[in-house]
């Protein structure tokens, strides 16, 4: 009854065939499951840098063809079934939902729907990456364009500002959602769209001038010297 336990201990130093054997096996089945889970990423990644690159060519030409938007869907569907909760990722798709709902003929409930969408995948990847304000400014961009000037927005607005003060696209678009729902803010806001059109034409003044003059807003500009002689001009003529 004793001898039986003892006869299965092993002595200090003797070879335990169940360890070497146990051992390798282990670091062979590890080995796998990382081999496994970086070529998933790399292909997450290659599907990713081809849908964004295509994204960017159609870009480049100022051209969405219907079968461009699909082969960046399709490689961005992989992507995301790989990754789904990749940041860059989910803000591709929801730039990629957004200029489907721009296109030639698509209005009312699907536009919507595509907004709502685009709206969402941002909100997923400021989840995962909160102080992106590209994110901020791509959430904003939906919130504007489906008219819901709410807490989010409010949100989305302050947030796209202070963390990307001096990034020039999310400039663009605090200005731009912000005129075009000014009679919409508060007072707060109001004050931030003014901070941000004085940093704007000191950074980039055409193009800041050019959304002031779109929403006939020359309280905004006037009165800050920028050096500009086409803003002076346009200044003087609509004060008159």
């Amino acid at each position: 009854m004793f001898g039986f336990g003892i006869h299965l201990q092993m002595k200090p130093g003797s070879n335990n065939p169940f360890a070497t054997k146990a051992i390798p096996t282990a670091l062979l089945i590890l080995c796998l499951a990382v081999f496994f889970w970086a070529s998933q990423r790399v292909s997450a990644a290659w599907q990713f840098f081809a849908a964004e690159t295509i994204t960017q060519n159609m870009h480049g030409a100022d051209a969405f063809t219907l079968s461009g938007l699909d082969q960046v869907t399709i490689r961005l569907k992989k992507a995301l079934a790989l990754y789904p909760r990749h940041p860059d990722y989910l803000d591709l798709a929801g730039h990629l939902s957004e200029i489907r709902a721009s296109q030639p003929g698509v209005v009312g409930r699907e536009q919507r729907e595509l907004l709502e969408t685009a709206a969402e995948y941002h909100r997923k990847a400021l989840l995962v990456r909160p102080r992106w304000p590209y994110s901020w400014a791509s959430l904003l961009s939906c919130k504007d364009k489906l008219g819901q000037v709410d807490a989010e927005f409010n949100r989305a607005l302050n947030s796209a500002a202070a963390l990307g003060p001096w990034e020039p696209a999310v400039q663009l678009q605090v200005l731009r959602s912000g005129m075009r729902h000014w009679d919409q803010l508060r007072r707060s806001e109001r004050a931030l769209v003014s901070a941000k059109m004085s940093d704007a034409l000191k950074m980039q003044p055409r193009e800041a001038f050019e959304l002031a003059r779109f929403y006939v807003r020359p309280d905004l500009v006037c009165g800050i010297e920028t050096g500009q002689s086409q803003i002076a001009r346009w200044c003087r003529k609509v004060l008159q």
